[in-house]
């Protein structure tokens, strides 16, 4: 069987993204001048791009049962990504507060990847078809590190392509990035 289309394992999170001329302090309340809402999270938005330019897209994570998750369903629907998500009642859909200056469009950020955030080897192995028949996998470092390894793992063993967002930054992005480079197979290069 021959290998196609992308793998991506991340999170999904709506944004809720606020414009004001500066961050409130603590026990303020400030006017915005602005809203939006969409979707988002590293991982959906690789897959979207993806989709976007013309791949055959898996994406793997874990959604909440509510409201944000249907967001997420309609999302993927529309693009043509084809989820292998599981559901849970237990967490919320993940979330990302956006603040952005109105005039300079500096941007601070918190992400809380809810139910993605408990993502773990167990899960990637149950997905682990959709990796390996991919020609490339995609993964960051929104949900946990293990699963993370655990993708890179499963798609370095199939020969598929991988490729490595170490982003958000964390203590255990260079050892991630370490087992990562550790447990690629050796390719021999070509002539040239």
């Amino acid at each position: 069987m021959s290998k196609h289309g992308v793998a991506v394992l991340g999170v999904f999170v709506v944004d809720l993204a606020f414009r004001a001329g500066n961050m409130p302090a603590i026990g303020e309340t400030i006017a915005g001048s602005g809203f939006a809402m969409g979707p988002g999270g590293k991982g959906s938005n690789q897959a979207v791009a993806a989709a976007r330019a013309g791949a055959s897209v898996s994406f793997i994570s874990r959604i909440g049962s509510d409201a944000f998750g249907e967001l997420a369903i309609k999302t993927w629907e529309a693009e043509g990504i084809r989820p292998r998500v599981a559901r849970t009642a237990d967490a919320p859909t993940g979330a990302a507060f956006i603040y952005v200056h109105e005039t300079r469009g500096d941007n601070a950020i918190i992400v809380v990847p809810g139910a993605a955030g408990g993502i773990g080897p167990a899960d990637v192995d149950a997905v682990a078809d959709a990796i390996r028949d991919s020609r490339v996998f995609v993964t960051q470092l929104e949900q946990p590190v293990d699963a993370a390894r655990r993708g890179l793992e499963i798609a370095r063993a199939a020969g598929s392509i991988t490729v490595f967002n170490p982003a958000p930054r964390s203590s255990s992005t260079l050892a991630c990035l370490r087992s990562a480079i550790m447990s690629s197979p050796t390719r021999p290069r070509p002539k040239r």
